[in-house]
């Protein structure tokens, strides 16, 4: 009798192992399409001291925020999340621009790769 109850739990042990198995391999090789939708802000609308207007678009660039930023005239820059400045907000720049966020995102200073910079509000 012992010898039975020790079979039938081997066998239950076995067969629990298998369906595992199938279901993995077979979760394995169907690959669904990603259903993750991209967050972006609505862009803002900033202005600096000389009356210059440029939109600023936060946004989703895989795990990172990264930002768009366009002058008024002038073609869309994409800039990516680098560092902090002390006050723990995000520094995002590319080859051509820095852009440093002020105000919780309402503002930030523009500084192009001369080393011109503006604040915007």
């Amino acid at each position: 009798m012992k010898n039975l109850y020790i079979a039938i739990i081997a066998s239950l042990f076995l067969s629990s192992c298998s369906k595992s198995e199938q279901n993995s391999s077979s979760s394995a090789g169907s690959k669904t399409p990603s259903t993750e939708i991209s967050q972006v802000q609505e862009p803002l609308k900033m202005k600096n001291s000389k009356g210059e207007e440029i939109s600023v678009t936060y946004f989703a660039q895989g795990d990172a925020v990264a930002v768009k930023i366009q002058k008024a005239g002038k073609n869309e820059e994409k800039l990516s999340a680098k560092t902090s400045n002390p006050a723990g907000n995000p520094i995002f720049s590319n080859e051509n621009y820095m852009w440093e966020m002020t105000q919780e995102g309402k503002g930030g200073k523009l500084t192009d790769k001369a080393g011109n910079a503006s604040e915007y509000k």
